[in-house]
C-alpha cells in the first residue's frame, strides 16, 4: 500500500476516531476512483483481464521474445495465440469482452453531451465491434438509426438483435466476400458526395480503423 501511496493510485490521511486517538486510513484518488466497479467510467475489468493469470504468464517468457523468438509470449505459454485461446475457453472470453466493453461505456457521456456528432447518419457499421457495447449505447439515443455490429463469432454468440442493432459475423465468410462486404460498406459512408466524405473522416474515423484491421494487407487500397 506505501507503494501506491507513492505512486498517488491512493492517499493516507490521520482520521480522528476519537479526542484521544487517531488512525491512519487509506482514502482513494481521481485513478484509484476507475477501479470503482458499477460506476460508468470503471476500469476494474480491463485491469482485471490483464492481471488475470492466463495473460501474467506469459511474461516469463518476454526474455525470449526479445531476444528474437519469433514465437510470441502468449503462444509459448499457451500453445496457441490469443485469439484462438479466447475462442477455445469461454471463461477467459467473458473476461476479456467484459474488459473491452468497460472503456466502450464512456461512449454513453460523448452521446450524452455531443449528440450533433450522429445528426444526419441513419446507420452505423462497427466492424470489429466486440459484444456491441458502443453500437448499443448509439441505437438506444438515436432509435432511428439502423447499428450493426462485425466480430468472430465467439465474440457475438448469443447475442440478442434489437429492432434497430444487429450482429453480423465476417468469420463465415471468405476473405473475398470480407473485402466485398467492407467495400460496401465505404460505398455507403461515401455516397453522398463530399458531405459522405466529411462524416466518413470525421465520424468514421473508429470503422475506418477498424476496417484496416480486418482487411487482408493486399486489399488496404479499399480504404484509401
Amino acid at each position: 500500500m506505501r507503494l501506491l501511496v507513492h505512486s498517488n493510485f491512493f492517499s493516507k490521511t490521520i482520521v480522528h476516531e476519537n479526542p484521544e486517538e487517531e488512525k491512519e486510513v487509506y482514502t482513494l484518488t481521481p485513478y484509484s476512483r476507475f477501479l470503482i466497479k458499477d460506476k460508468v467510467t470503471s476500469f476494474s475489468p480491463s485491469v482485471q483481464a490483464m492481471l488475470d493469470p492466463v495473460v501474467v504468464s506469459s511474461w516469463q517468457f518476454l526474455g525470449d521474445w526479445f531476444q528474437g523468438s519469433e514465437v510470441t509470449p502468449f503462444e509459448k505459454a499457451h500453445g496457441m495465440g490469443f485469439w484462438d485461446y479466447c475462442n477455445q475457453s469461454p471463461e477467459y472470453n467473458n473476461i476479456f469482452n467484459e474488459a473491452m466493453a468497460s472503456d466502450s461505456k464512456l461512449m454513453s457521456l460523448v452521446v450524452k453531451d455531443y449528440k450533433p456528432i450522429f445528426e444526419g447518419l441513419d446507420s452505423l457499421v462497427d466492424v470489429g465491434g466486440g459484444t456491441g457495447t458502443v453500437a448499443r449505447i448509439i441505437s438506444e439515443a438515436f432509435p432511428h438509426m439502423i447499428c450493426t455490429v462485425f466480430d468472430l463469432p465467439h465474440v457475438i454468440a448469443n447475442l440478442p438483435d434489437t429492432t434497430n442493432l444487429k450482429y453480423w459475423i465476417l468469420h463465415d465468410w471468405s476473405d473475398e466476400e470480407c473485402v466485398s462486404i467492407l467495400k460496401r460498406c465505404k460505398e455507403a459512408i461515401t455516397s453522398k458526395g463530399k458531405e459522405g466524405k466529411g462524416n466518413y473522416h470525421r465520424r468514421g474515423d473508429k470503422v475506418k480503423r477498424r476496417m484496416n484491421m480486418m482487411l487482408p494487407k493486399q486489399s488496404s487500397s479499399l480504404m484509401h
